[in-house]
């Protein structure tokens, strides 16, 4: 139920709207192929985007996004990761490298994916972080290994093409245990879902509603999936909501809607908690924490909260702070892009083409980047998964996040097999 793809994809109203601008950001640095060796007797490789000293790799992010904050912050966790491999003399004697950083500025995604391609020609993409993913099928077909923040349904299918996490099921026809298991350990008996009305909002709500109707440990009392997308008057939905006595709310809906949402239960007294699953925002919950006090924000990426730190958390927090760079979730989501790739580089070997990368990443059966997302068998992956993904639950309290549901030092919540009912739906915890 990636409530975030679906939140940040009712932007496609604003779409027709948004600049379509010159091409790219940053730097460019040519790529090539050459046939001098490289420093300590690694063999030469002939491939796009490598050179004696370097691996050069671009990124498709949307940086300038007129409808919020963007996802800037992925490239800052590759390049922190790319910092630590680099500190220790890179691979095959070779530095990593964001040769061209693109924002695709919310519409542009389809041109820039076509100038990394035809113009760049990198060994790999990463990072992709976009709200919107139109030129996915060209990247599927490229051959080329793609990492990225998976939000969206088109990671799915190719094999080529690597999210933090595996294939998405949203809807009506893949209902699963994680929200109702959440409602249970809460004693919340009487759910309200809120969404857009366009597909990818209404397909999520349509999803909470079959969870609850397969796994009832409490029931949807209210649910409008009519809302059109920029609508910042709730009042009638909240009156509705009281009437009904909700006590969990569940959106499918951006940071805007939520918070509006959130303001109008405060002016009308309704004490309900919020069930976030793109939440996971410090500033924000800085800003307004207030509102959703006790309210349960899910990740898929370990919280830097998780006490104690293990190594892998560790690391991606010391070369964070190391380039000046900021906490973030899509930032951590990067890092762990980056961490992917590099595992596959290393599987390969030192005469690594694209497809031995991709080769050697589709034998994985428990990437886990270190512990920093729930194990994936890359060899099933990328089709779509009917088990709840492993989860990380936090609770709002005093404007912060602390980890919640899961024993102390293990972040995620994981059901790793199919349950009947909520009372047989037990969770594993994983670090």
């Amino acid at each position: 139920m990636r409530a975030r793809t679906i939140a940040l994809c009712m932007v496609l109203s604003v779409v027709v709207a948004a600049a379509c601008s010159s091409s790219g950001s940053g730097q460019t640095q040519k790529s090539s192929t050459t046939t001098r060796a490289p420093a300590g007797g690694f063999p030469v490789v002939a491939q796009p985007g490598v050179t004696p000293t370097e691996i050069r790799v671009s990124g498709i992010v949307d940086v300038t996004d007129p409808t919020g904050p963007g996802y800037r912050a992925a490239y800052d966790g590759v390049q922190a990761y790319f910092d630590m491999i680099n500190s220790e003399g890179g691979i095959y004697g070779r530095k990593l490298v964001i040769a061209k950083r693109h924002d695709d500025q919310l519409s542009n995604d389809r041109r820039e994916v076509t100038a990394v391609l035809e113009q760049d020609k990198p060994f790999a993409v990463l990072p992709v972080a976009t709200v919107l993913f139109t030129g996915a099928d060209l990247l599927a077909k490229s051959g080329i290994p793609v990492f990225g923040w998976n939000i969206q349904k088109e990671w799915q299918g190719a094999p080529n093409m690597f999210g933090e996490v595996g294939a998405l099921c949203i809807g009506g026809d893949c209902p699963d245990a994680s929200l109702p298991w959440v409602a249970a350990q809460l004693q919340k008996k009487r759910v309200a879902s809120l969404a857009y009305s366009v597909a990818q909002s209404a397909d999520c709500s349509d999803g909470v509603k079959s969870s609850f109707q397969k796994y009832p440990s409490a029931k949807v009392v209210f649910l409008d999936k009519s809302l059109a997308f920029g609508v910042t008057d709730f009042s009638a939905d909240v009156k509705h909501m009281r009437d009904a006595n909700v006590d969990l709310v569940t959106t499918c809906m951006d940071f805007n809607g939520v918070l509006d949402i959130a303001r109008e239960m405060h002016q009308q007294d309704l004490s309900a908690i919020h069930y976030l699953p793109k939440g996971y925002d410090h500033d924000f919950m800085s800003s307004n924490g207030a509102l959703f006090e006790g309210s349960i924000v899910a990740t898929e990426v370990a919280p830097t909260e998780t006490v104690p730190q293990f190594p892998a958390l560790k690391n991606y927090i010391t070369w964070m702070s190391k380039g000046g760079y900021k906490l973030a979730e899509n930032a951590e989501v990067g890092w762990v892009n980056a961490d992917q790739f590099v595992t596959g580089l290393r599987a390969a070997g030192p005469n690594f083409t694209q497809q031995g990368v991709i080769d050697a990443i589709n034998r994985e059966r428990a990437y886990d980047a270190g512990g920093l997302v729930g194990p994936i068998d890359w060899t099933t992956r990328h089709t779509v998964r009917r088990l709840p993904p492993c989860i990380a639950y936090l609770r709002v309290h005093n404007s912060q996040f602390v980890p919640a549901f899961a024993p102390k030092g293990k972040p995620f919540t994981c059901f790793l097999t199919p349950a009947t009912s909520v009372e047989g739906a037990k969770p594993t915890f994983l670090q």
